[in-house]
């Protein structure tokens, strides 16, 4: 089986490629520029313009199934028309060139945010509808546009399945995600404030296998949602701090103070030059969330049985120390 991977050079698309290659696959990655996820690993780097649908022909002509995990992450709204172009008119490219060079199946990198998470109370489920409210989050509107662009090739013989993973983490991070830096700023012990609040946080990994299991185990035109466990930010610091047997965060601050602090981290980010590790979208997500999100479709359909949230936090620490930013 040949797999051709968009994104691969991500922390989704890094953990999915290695997965692959552990069931011998041969795998093709569309990549830009930082490959370091990718380093060492027996894969074919190709380049080429995602929203060219002709040129991604030639690239994964030889392909069984396509894996697009590229996308515009981001929780503010920024660069609207740019992840609008990505997200939607990319992922319509890519399912394009797929019929087109004969490709059997997509397993298209959608997200929890793509579900209207009101009500909060109620389980969150795939049978939640959407998110079509225009004042959305842009990621939120795009993602799940993306997801019924995708789904309507099944129309041409595409088989598609989407994937919703929950919060993600875990190793090979190498960018890293906003969730990678705020893991890494308490394992180094810069963040003495930890919010308390939570999410519901899945191994990357975790992801990668039950991604891969949809190219057999997935029921065409399915999406799964794929979480893993709630854990607050303070106790995430806490099982880090067990594991260094170093100082995490002095205190935890209530949710809403994380407001407050909002243009100081502003300032820090321009100063830093780096993404500050909190901004008023990732509020937004933290705000107004499901607790409740049991994932059965996914593990009666694909075998997603999340590992425990210890053995993520373990694994992760480990990683960073030994590839520190």
């Amino acid at each position: 089986m040949r797999a051709f991977v968009t994104g691969g050079s991500g922390h989704v698309g890094g953990n999915l490629v290695r997965e692959l290659l552990s069931r011998g696959y041969e795998v093709d990655c569309l990549v830009r520029s930082d490959t370091r996820a990718l380093d060492n690993l027996d894969v074919n780097l190709v380049k080429g313009d995602m929203l060219n649908p002709k040129e991604m022909v030639s690239l994964m002509a030889d392909s069984d199934v396509v894996f697009h995990s590229a996308a515009f992450v981001a929780v503010e709204k920024v660069k609207e028309d740019l992840m609008h172009k990505i997200n939607v008119e990319g992922s319509r490219s890519i399912a394009t060139a797929a019929i087109d060079s004969g490709v059997n199946k997509m397993v298209y990198f959608s997200s929890v945010h793509a579900f209207e998470q009101q009500p909060t109370s109620e389980p969150l489920t795939e049978e939640r509808p959407l998110v079509t409210d225009r004042k959305a989050l842009p990621y939120d509107r795009t993602k799940a546009e993306a997801q019924k662009a995708v789904l309507g090739f099944r129309d041409q013989g595409l088989e598609v399945n989407v994937i919703h993973p929950t919060g993600i983490i875990g190793p090979y991070d190498f960018k890293p995600s906003r969730m990678g830096r705020v893991l890494q700023d308490i394992t180094n012990g810069n963040m003495p404030f930890a919010i308390n609040n939570g999410f519901n946080w899945v191994d990357v990994r975790d992801i990668a296998k039950s991604a891969v299991n949809c190219v057999d185990k997935g029921v065409d035109g399915q999406n799964y949602i794929l979480p893993g466990h709630w854990a607050s930010i303070p106790h995430l610091s806490t099982m880090i701090k067990q594991i260094t047997g170093n100082r995490t965060h002095l205190i935890s601050v209530p949710f809403w103070m994380a407001y407050l602090a909002l243009p100081f981290a502003s300032i820090s980010s321009r100063i830093s030059g780096k993404r500050p590790s909190f901004s008023k979208g990732s509020l937004q997500a933290l705000a107004i969330q499901c607790r409740n999100i049991p994932g059965i479709l996914a593990n009666e359909h694909l075998g997603h049985v999340p590992r425990p949230l210890e053995q993520t936090i373990d694994d992760t620490v480990s990683w960073l120390k030994q590839n520190q930013q």
